[in-house]
């Protein structure tokens, strides 16, 4: 529901992981309060939150009438949920992409593996790029295994956004242990690609 109502599009909310590589917050409160701030004031970065956390938790609790016709989870539970996304999930993630770099990195040390810019990671959903010789050639996707799982819809909305790029697109997964799954095989792919 949260995904087919938009409620964390980062136009309806707060593109989180542009706010965390602005910010680099140390913390869950603190990524809690850098949202709420960047909802309230103007900051140098230019990002701007239509809401807090709370806010979001509020738009996912009421959009269940207009979806299901009914209540089916309580306010708390959907501002929990909405916590977890936008505070826990991206935090973890901020963290396993910085892992997949150093990691890579250690694994194909004449390629450079660099942060994708934010326009590239929002829009493109590349989370790494892959540079040879200072040109860009290919992207990295880091998400959990669980991503599989996920609707269709929402897999595809993934593969269109990084079939935008002019570079291949790689998926790395973690499981649960947030231990990289299938790096020997994404290494191998990688090592056929050049400038």
């Amino acid at each position: 529901m949260n995904g087919k109502m938009g409620i964390s599009a980062s136009e309806k909310s707060v593109p989180v992981m542009k706010l965390i590589r602005a910010h680099e917050p140390k913390s869950k409160e603190e990524l809690v309060e850098l949202i709420k701030l960047h909802h309230t004031t103007k900051c140098k970065c230019g990002i701007r939150s239509q809401g807090t956390v709370e806010d979001f938790g509020r738009n996912l609790y009421n959009s269940q009438l207009s979806y299901w016709g009914e209540y089916r989870f309580s306010l708390q539970e959907c501002i929990q949920w909405e916590y977890d996304l936008f505070v826990v999930q991206s935090l973890k993630g901020g963290l396993m992409e910085k892992k997949a770099i150093s990691e890579l990195q250690k694994a194909i040390p004449q390629k450079r593996f660099v942060e994708a810019d934010a326009y590239i990671d929002e829009e493109m959903r590349v989370d790494i790029v892959v540079r040879s010789d200072n040109q860009d050639i290919a992207g990295i996707q880091v998400k959990p295994l669980t991503f599989k799982l996920m609707r269709k819809e929402v897999i595809d909305f993934n593969r269109a956004a990084n079939n935008s790029w002019t570079k291949p697109v790689l998926y790395l997964y973690y499981d649960s242990d947030e231990e990289f799954v299938n790096i020997p095989q994404l290494v191998k792919e990688i090592l056929t690609y050049s400038a």
